[in-house]
């Protein structure tokens, strides 16, 4: 069965709007986008695919086809974090909820909304499924709703969905990469200024992602402790360094002189951090080149260092 057939078996009616969002995929800058750094994402070929209809009782009714799940979320009553029976929600609808707390804080109008949606985009496999879904339904709503929002203010509003609601501290990136992902190119993303422009890849030039097959979830993983790690050596380091606001302002020069006043595993994060920034800026080079043996190379080091450091 198809999604439109689906939509029509569970509400009888056929959708108004149907949104796709894209995963994706993070060349270089791994971990640095809380760290105000660069990052290179590129939007990926898998989708959250969601067909909608609005509704005037102020309910938002969910059917997750890949979990074969329900829920009714009331607008009104979006801040408890329960559906309209009382019950807390399941985490998988927590997502749509915190987007619709967000456009909710941010003084847009939202209606109800009937949707059925599915993905495969595969969760928990590092490509940001999680901001595809919140990219998707922010979409929708806006289509729904009638309001204008540039693409990178609606994926900040995502963005604090999942910090906020969810109760994930992730950076930017990903759903800055869901909203603004453009083909054939990699995005070079300034998360401190949130400048960006889309970076030509080399013809000839594949992505190619291999699932390894592990499965991870943020909102359980010790990415908040790594988060944490990284905001402690910026708090230590500026005992001798009292000008910098994050690990970006640290050069690797700075970091030799002053990482032995860190704790060990401190000294290890921040460590990856500061010489992932300094690989951004030089595989940025490489890529205005067209030398992508050398953009691989800062690839490999990337991998080294996550394994080692982070």
């Amino acid at each position: 069965m198809n999604l439109a057939s689906s939509f029509e078996q569970k509400f009888g009616h056929s959708p108004m709007v149907e949104t796709r969002a894209p995963g994706r995929v993070n060349l270089l800058g791994e971990h640095v986008d809380y760290n105000q750094g660069i990052v290179l994402p590129a939007a990926i070929d898998r989708v959250v695919t969601l067909l909608a209809s609005p509704t005037l009782d102020g309910i938002v009714t969910l059917h997750a086809i890949d979990l074969d799940e329900d829920v009714s979320i009331g607008l009104k009553e979006i801040d408890e974090r329960c559906d309209i029976r009382g019950k807390p929600l399941p985490s998988w609808a927590l997502y749509p909820a915190g987007v619709a707390w967000s456009l909710q804080r941010a003084g847009l109008p939202l209606g109800g909304m009937q949707a059925v949606y599915t993905s495969d985009v595969p969760i928990g496999a590092g490509l940001s499924s999680s901001a595809a879904v919140e990219v998707a339904f922010a979409t929708t709503w806006q289509a729904l709703s009638g309001w204008k929002m540039d693409k990178l203010p609606l994926a900040k509003l995502c963005q604090q969905a999942e910090n906020e609601y969810v109760g994930v501290s992730s950076g930017l990136m990903d759903q800055f990469a869901s909203a603004c992902g453009v083909e054939g190119h990699v995005l070079c993303f300034d998360t401190r200024s949130l400048e960006w422009k889309p970076l030509e890849l080399p013809a000839g030039t594949s992505i190619v992602i291999a699932d390894s097959g592990i499965r991870r979830n943020l909102a359980t993983s010790s990415y908040n402790d790594r988060r944490t790690a990284c905001e402690q050596a910026v708090e230590l380091l500026q005992k001798y360094l009292p000008e910098i606001l994050s690990l970006r302002d640290v050069s690797s020069v700075e970091f030799a002189a002053y990482s032995m006043y860190l704790p060990p595993e401190i000294a290890k994060r921040a460590e990856h951090v500061v010489k992932e920034i300094h690989r951004v800026d030089q595989a940025i080079i490489a890529l205005n080149r067209g030398d992508v043996r050398r953009f691989g190379g800062f690839m490999f080091a990337s991998h080294k260092s996550l394994r080692n450091l982070f």
